[in-house]
């Protein structure tokens, strides 16, 4: 029985340009109709009686047959008469049908209920038929999910072996499965008896998916960061465990060589450093990461202080920082150390892999300003446009502030542009390492952008070079 008033709920739900009162017409339908109908029988009942009496009123007037007093007694006898035939013919249960509407809407309420869980729910029958179903399995499964049996659902045998199971037991279980057609699609299969004192095993189970693609991807990308971080740090400590048997062995007497491999051991050291740096730096980060920063800062000063600090760096390495272009005034609310990091980051890449293959060293420049904005006339791109951004930020594309770093080196390849950001992710391994890399430098630009609810756009143009440009919205008095 419940589970027919569950269906009849699901599918007025379900039912495409159906609105709320069409539904509640729809539950009351088995019942308005006999009511119409007694209502119909009483009213012509009474419509006959009615008639009858002014009939032998007139006929008895006019004929001088009654007195006024009579008649008026034979009229209220006829009056007291329809009243009794009111009483006689309305029906015992005509308090019945509001009870049972009061049902209706309580199950209605609970079909709304279930159609507004987000994970896919069915009743299945003795025969593993789906009885009814919310919106979601619906969305999921497709229109006709009802009458369909649950194999025909979910081809996983571990979730069919935990309906028979949940049948014998009568203890709920669950599993999990990967969607059909979906190799990366997983899910979580859970079946409950819906009565749990029943004996038979043919009672009726309630069903629930939970997808779980984001949950394991989340996972995944756990273990490989920590895969990554153990292989990065391996590395090093093999290479200076290396040397340091070496020294202890036939170099205990070769100044040049113990000199040559303390050189090395301090590199491997240093890099080691840093790695544990950016990785501090990374999780400080996203511990954080959902406390806005509240303080007003100059994007141009920012870029200024970078520029300054870098500029003997470059020189030293053969490249060169040009004049930050732009000027004061844009402003956002920030974190002024942050944001000096993610200058400082991109600069640092841009020296590093931005040189051309022609150049002896990267020439990079910085510029600060308003709006959309590009480096290149064609390129490829990946990332967050300004007007994603300034969708999210709730602001005018036109009013967000960037800050741009640009250098002329041969450019990244297409396919490589969308894991830029990925930790660990490096597009010449071999080249990163010989240059002091750790592959965390803009993964932490992104989770700081990220913080200041802004957004990255990266281009590439090949033998043109490459350009990393941050959005920001702008800063206004009261922090959202």
């Amino acid at each position: 029985m419940l589970g027919h008033r569950l269906r009849v709920v699901s599918c007025a739900h379900n039912r495409q340009g159906a609105s709320m009162d069409m539904k509640t017409k729809d539950f009351e339908a088995p019942l308005a109709k006999p009511r119409r109908r007694q209502r119909r029988a009483y009213r012509a009942g009474v419509a006959l009686v009615g008639i009858a009496a002014l009939a032998i009123l007139a006929a008895a007037s006019a004929g001088d047959i009654l007195t006024t007093r009579e008649g008026l007694l034979l009229g209220g006898f006829l009056l007291v008469a329809m009243a009794g035939s009111i009483l006689i013919a309305s029906p015992p249960q005509a308090i019945q049908p509001i009870e049972n509407l009061e049902e209706v809407r309580r199950l209605q309420r609970f079909g709304l209920l279930l159609n507004s869980l987000p994970q896919p729910v069915m009743l299945l029958d003795g025969s593993d038929h789906v009885e009814t179903a919310n919106s979601a399995a619906t969305k999921v499964f497709g229109p006709h999910v009802e009458g369909t049996h649950v194999a025909g659902l979910v081809r996983a045998p571990q979730a069919l072996d935990i309906l028979r199971e949940v049948r014998h037991t009568k203890v709920a279980k669950e599993t999990e499965f990967t969607l059909a057609g979906s190799p990366g699609l997983s899910a979580l299969f859970y079946a409950s008896p819906l009565d749990f004192d029943e004996a038979d095993d043919d009672a009726r189970l309630v069903v629930m998916i939970r997808d779980r693609t984001e949950q394991k991807k989340l996972e995944r990308m756990r273990t490989d960061f920590i895969a990554n971080a153990g292989h990065e740090l391996r590395t090093p400590l093999a290479a200076i465990l290396g040397f340091i048997e070496t020294l202890q062995g036939h170099a205990r007497d070769d100044p040049e060589a113990q000199e040559r491999f303390l050189r090395i051991m301090q590199q491997q050291t240093e890099r080691m450093l840093r790695l544990v740096q950016d990785l501090v730096s990374l999780s400080a980060l996203e511990l954080n990461e959902r406390r806005l920063p509240e303080d007003k800062v100059d994007l141009f000063e920012v870029a200024t202080v970078v520029s300054e600090m870098i500029g003997p760096v470059a020189s030293a390495a053969g490249g060169t920082v040009a004049e930050v272009q732009g000027d004061i005034g844009y402003l956002l609310t920030g974190d002024r150390d942050q944001l000096i990091q993610v200058v400082q980051n991109l600069t640092d890449n841009a020296l590093k892999y931005g040189i051309g293959s022609t150049e002896s060293g990267a020439k990079v420049k910085i510029s600060v300003g308003r709006g959309p904005h590009t480096c290149f006339k064609k390129a490829d791109r990946s990332g967050d446009s300004p007007e994603q951004i300034a969708v999210r930020a709730g602001c005018a594309a036109q009013d967000l502030v960037f800050v741009c770093v640009c250098d002329q080196g041969d450019g990244i390849e297409k396919t490589d542009l969308p894991r830029v950001t990925e930790r660990f992710y490096r597009i010449d391994v071999e080249r990163s390492r010989a240059k002091g890399g750790t592959g965390l430098g803009l993964a932490i630009v992104k989770h700081i952008v990220g913080r200041h609810r802004g957004g990255i756009l990266v281009e590439s143009s090949p033998q043109e070079g490459a350009a990393f440009t941050c959005y920001f919205p702008p800063y206004t008095q009261e922090v959202i």
